[in-house]
């Protein structure tokens, strides 16, 4: 009988409490969804090899075990994981037990499919505030979201609460919008310009570079068809 509620040990918890490795991250969140769509089909407990079918495969069991036992012994030998406290955790470790409010600064096509995808995705992730910087779309909503002047960032950002911004403009703009949101005191930057950012800690910046990953696409498929 798996305990519904297993807890984590001391050390455990403090170890959990560290950092992650970023190769794991995208691991982990592939396990909180996995591990939702079966809660979502009532199942109350599930095995490694299980957990490994429902992600295709495509992670083996055993690196499964290896990540999750560094979360604590939230499982047990033979029997497998009780899946509710297993996603609990996993939120706690991710930071999904939080809303967080984004601001998209870009609204075109990128800006515009980001917002609809993670809201659709992601009940914790909300879109606060948008901006862009062309009169055809300024004014415009979204989802009830007015589309603002980024002249109005500085006074809006703030009153929605907003702790994440997403930039999708032209690189030539990118720069300046980063430090008008850092100087806002946001931390927490996902950037879509095919440029880096040039900003201080704490300042937590991921590049999102769409075109660089088509080419990874692209010179692997030049190697197969030479």
């Amino acid at each position: 009988m798996i305990d519904p509620k297993p807890k984590l040990a001391p050390r455990a918890l403090e170890a959990a409490a560290e950092p992650l490795g970023e190769v794991s991250i995208p691991r982990l969140y592939a396990y909180h969804r996995a591990l939702r769509q079966a809660q979502a089909k009532g199942k109350t407990t599930i095995t490694s090899h299980g957990l490994a079918a429902l992600l295709g495969h495509t992670i083996a069991s055993t690196q499964i075990r290896k990540d999750l036992c560094a979360l604590g012994p939230l499982g047990r030998r033979g029997q497998g994981y009780a899946i509710d406290p297993l996603v609990e955790q996993l939120a706690r470790v991710l930071g999904l037990e939080h809303d967080w409010r984004i601001a998209i600064i870009g609204f075109g096509y990128l800006g515009h499919a980001f917002a609809t995808f993670i809201t659709a995705r992601e009940m914790r992730f909300r879109v606060a505030a948008i901006f862009d910087n062309s009169p055809a779309v300024i004014g415009q909503r979204w989802q009830g979201i007015v589309v603002q002047d980024v002249a109005q960032i500085e006074q809006t950002v703030r009153a929605a609460g907003c702790n994440i911004a997403v930039i999708a403009v032209p690189a030539e703009a990118a720069q300046a919008c980063a430090e008008r949101i850092a100087d806002l005191g946001l931390r927490a930057i996902l950037n879509f310009a095919p440029t880096p950012l040039l900003l201080r800690e704490p300042i937590i910046i991921r590049n999102i570079d769409l075109a660089g990953e088509m080419s990874i696409l692209t010179h692997r498929l030049s190697l197969l068809e030479a």
